[in-house]
């Protein structure tokens, strides 16, 4: 699993890379609320590169998510993979983890990717 972000608060752009599984959560759940805690409250997070997540990973979605919301934010997802999709859809979680869109610039929260 990599990791990276690029910060111009209170907007991040975040890029996971790899599996998002039981193993790696704890290390995105840390990154994640890092990034909110440190004033980057919009969060969109491209998930192209993500190969594999299951139920743990997505909720480390749904938490940062929710952190996020508190905070006077939100965590919209860049394209994510057809397997996130799958879950997202599964366990009806389109209004909570909303997709994002990058048009040429800054990644837009909430429009269909």
């Amino acid at each position: 699993m990599a990791t990276a972000v690029v910060s111009n608060p209170p907007s991040a752009a975040v890029v996971l890379d790899g599996e998002i599984d039981i193993s790696t959560c704890p290390a995105i759940r840390r990154f994640l609320m890092a990034a909110i805690s440190g004033g980057d409250v919009h969060l969109a997070v491209d998930m192209s590169g993500v190969t594999f997540i299951d139920a743990a990973g997505i909720g480390v979605l749904v938490a940062a998510a929710s952190r996020a919301r508190e905070a006077g934010g939100g965590l919209s997802l860049l394209a994510p993979s057809p397997q996130v999709r799958r879950l997202l859809d599964l366990f009806h979680l389109d209004a909570i983890l909303p997709a994002a869109q990058r048009s040429g610039g800054p990644f837009v929260a909430g429009s269909d990717a």
